[in-house]
């Protein structure tokens, strides 16, 4: 059990982390757990159900079915009409998610599994997220789901089911428990190594799957849509609660994807490390503290609110991540040969947010 006297700092850290995100949560969305701050006559308008077109035709909107259904960064509506009990049309609405992510889900033709069937077909039909893009896909997936589902039968109930979960879900959660659960149990060395190649292949490369500020306030802006969120959650709590027990640094320290790649590129070269001293780590953290400052001004003025999609992190999504930060994830990986976790160490805004959040003095 921890003391009181060393929980009490750790609290109050998370208490203050707490009120900094759901602030630049509200401001960027003006949402806060799915509940809209706006006045209610600038809402009122707002997502449309249903429209019965002068041809006959019908219009679901799922921006107000689908509110609870989050992706990645948040809700993913769509828009389909209908005509002639046949499906004509899916369009995607805007959205906050990340552009490369949605861009592959797009260009994967999902929309088009439903066009020319009949809502009942189409409720039939199989449709599995796509790979790299699992969060984005599955919530637009269920968004479609909802819509038909409401045409068919007037129930909006359908919108608060959990989505579809496949072979990556269920790995991803499989390896964020034995992050979670086994280093509280055994210290092996060997047993690191599993973990963070399981961390790199399956959280990273596999299902994209790690916590980063685009996650963070997307869950802030619109809460946790369905259960699958729950290996986020489950990261959450390690990185957020887990240090309020004395497990300080464990979400990045045993689950991190980045972390974990950072680490073992550094195995590779155990004999080759350069020796940093003491004032140049200090400027190097320094600098860190900088950084993180003027993004999370950035964050809260709205001058530059897309830097959260530029995190190092989305370099797993090799075929959505911009080529700027792929080059960067090479570089810091090179750099890891010769210095331990120079990201995680120097760089990275989500790391010293959990760093904070463990204790105010900690930035």
């Amino acid at each position: 059990m921890v003391k009181s006297k060393t929980i009490w700092p750790n609290i109050t850290g998370l208490i203050i982390v707490f009120l900094m995100m759901a602030s630049a949560a509200m401001l960027r969305d003006g949402t806060f757990f799915g509940h809209s701050l706006k006045k209610s006559n600038e809402t009122e308008s707002a997502g449309v159900t249903r429209i019965d077109n002068a041809d006959g035709s019908v219009t679901l909107n799922t921006s107000g079915l689908g509110a609870e259904i989050t992706g990645y960064a948040g809700p993913v509506p769509v828009e389909i009409r209908i005509a002639d009990n046949t499906i004509v049309s899916i369009t995607p609405l805007e959205n906050s998610e990340t552009p490369g992510f949605f861009k592959r889900v797009l260009d994967s033709g999902i929309t088009d599994r439903w066009v020319g069937k009949s809502p009942e077909e189409a409720l039939a039909e199989e449709v599995d997220a796509v790979t790299g893009a699992t969060f984005t896909s599955s919530a637009l997936i269920s968004n479609v789901r909802t819509g038909l589902n409401y045409y068919e039968s007037s129930n909006s109930s359908v919108a608060k089911q959990p989505l579809k979960k496949g072979v990556g879900f269920y790995c991803a959660l499989i390896v964020a428990i034995l992050g979670a659960v086994v280093p509280l149990l055994i210290k092996s060395k060997r047993y690191r190594i599993i973990q963070q190649t399981l961390n790199v292949g399956v959280l990273g490369f596999w299902t994209g799957t790690f916590i980063d500020y685009t996650v963070m306030l997307g869950i802030l802006s619109n809460g946790f849509g369905t259960s699958a969120s729950l290996v986020l959650i489950l990261m959450l709590i390690t990185a957020f609660i887990y240090p309020l027990f004395g497990k300080t640094d464990y979400y990045c320290t045993w689950i991190c994807p980045l972390g974990s790649l950072q680490e073992l590129a550094g195995r590779c070269n155990p004999s080759r490390k350069l020796k940093l001293s003491a004032a140049t780590v200090k400027a190097l953290r320094w600098f860190r503290t900088a950084l993180w400052s003027v993004l999370m001004l950035a964050l809260w003025t709205g001058f530059m609110v897309n830097w959260i999609d530029f995190e190092l992190f989305t370099a797993f999504m090799v075929n959505e991540a911009a080529i700027g930060v792929t080059v960067a994830g090479v570089v810091f990986i090179i750099i890891s040969l010769f210095i331990g976790r120079p990201y995680c160490r120097f760089v990275c805004p989500t790391g010293l947010l959990f760093r904070l959040s463990e204790n105010p003095d900690n930035h």
